[in-house]
């Protein structure tokens, strides 16, 4: 029995970017032989002959990536919050998804054991590999469907990138004024420690909750146009969602 079937030692990770540089820093710490190559042009025959490949690049580049691997015993992952795992059923026997569910930036230190890791296999051998694998390196480690995984996309969409988005636009708000945007982490702080335990539409608060137009209109005035649609809109759906309650 090849020893893939016993436990991932040693890994081969393509991509660039963050996840990838993620997956190489902490395998690499973890005591894993990994080899790290940025491009489809850099794969040699060495670096498939592992137990596991990890395909860390765009949506869009995957099947590019793996178009001529016909693995037998390596499994073949990617790690895209979109994609389904199907993508890799022709190019490898074993195959999975490893996706971290982090935003993930270089300069920014993470500690990987509280990332949640979703993990899927087209066997239940695979899964199992996977998941200790996951477990060596994660204290959270989710068995996810293609489909939920989807749903998890879409979620982790509103939830990180989105109010992002809305803290630059406060920052951006506050520099007007030369006021630091450090007078909002209390407030933020606050905000995300109520949503653990509550339903968030359930805790919220401010004018749109109260549908106090006054009070709307005159914020809307001192914003710019692209600030004032996107606090119209939000507001109109807080009200909504509070007339459904």
């Amino acid at each position: 029995m090849n020893k893939i079937f016993l436990e991932i030692q040693s890994i081969t990770i393509i991509g660039k970017g963050n996840v990838a540089w993620l997956y190489n820093d902490i395998m690499t710490k973890n005591g894993f032989v990994v080899n790290c190559i940025s491009s489809r042009k850099e794969i040699r025959n060495e670096y498939l002959e592992v137990d596991l490949i990890i395909i860390a690049v765009s949506d869009k580049a995957i099947e590019e990536v793996v178009s001529k691997f016909k693995l037998e015993n390596t499994i073949l992952v990617h790690t895209s919050g979109t994609m389904d795992m199907g993508i890799l059923i022709n190019n490898a026997k074993n195959y999975g998804v490893f996706y971290p569910l982090q935003t993930i930036s270089k300069a920014i230190e993470v500690d990987f054991s509280n990332i949640p890791l979703c993990i899927e296999g087209n066997n239940e051998k695979t899964f199992s590999l996977l998941s200790n694998l996951a477990n060596k390196l994660s204290k959270k480690v989710y068995k996810i469907s293609s489909d939920q995984r989807k749903e998890i996309h879409i979620a982790a969409v509103f939830a990180n990138n989105f109010t992002n988005h809305l803290f630059g636009i406060a920052k951006q708000e506050l520099g007007k004024k030369d006021i630091p945007f450090e007078i909002l982490f209390p407030l933020i702080d606050q905000t995300i420690a109520k949503i653990k335990t509550n339903n968030p539409f359930e805790v919220q608060t401010g004018p749109a909750k109260r549908n106090d137009i006054p009070v709307m209109e005159k914020h809307k005035l001192r914003l710019g146009e692209d600030e004032r649609e996107i606090y119209k809109l939000l507001s109109e759906k807080i009200i909504k969602k509070n007339q459904e309650l």
